[in-house]
């Protein structure tokens, strides 16, 4: 069982037509994966559906991130 402690999250850009032998490979190692669909899927289910910000708040964090204002 894997435990997220000891486990290093990576993401691979595969080739459609490698992907089943990779299925295969952590199908028997037992490890875990995930598309990017997937992986967003679970964060924005994952997200609060309350406190939303509006458009300004949104633009007044993003100036305050990338330009420091």
């Amino acid at each position: 069982m894997l435990n997220a402690a000891n486990t290093q999250g990576i993401y691979l850009n595969v080739p459609s037509t490698d992907w089943v032998l990779l299925k295969e490979l952590i199908r028997k190692f037992g490890w875990q994966a995930e598309t990017r669909e997937h992986l967003l899927e679970r964060f924005v289910k994952s997200r609060s559906q309350k406190d939303l910000l509006s458009d300004e708040e949104i633009m007044e964090e993003v100036n305050a991130v990338r330009y420091g204002k």
